[in-house]
């Protein structure tokens, strides 16, 4: 597989991927996830010893968030 076609395998199999690995990087080469881990360096790291071309993308946990505006007052401003 060339690298774009594991980031389609990836697209396809994203809901598969965020059950398994939630708000975790994962490499992938040639439709098989060589590495998982919190941090893009480890599953990076991980994912080299085994291989070279491979991808990583980030699975987002599916759960949703909502982004808290941070609001300064200050009071000399109106």
């Amino acid at each position: 597989m060339s690298r774009s076609t594991d980031f389609e395998w990836i697209s396809k199999h994203y809901s598969e991927l965020q059950e398994k690995y939630p708000n975790m990087y994962v490499a992938v080469k040639d439709g098989e996830v060589l590495a998982a881990d919190r941090e893009y360096g480890k599953a990076r790291d991980l994912a080299s010893k085994s291989s070279s071309n491979f991808v990583t993308a980030y699975i987002l946990s599916g759960e949703p968030f909502v982004l808290a505006p941070l609001i300064q007052h200050s009071p000399n401003k109106v």
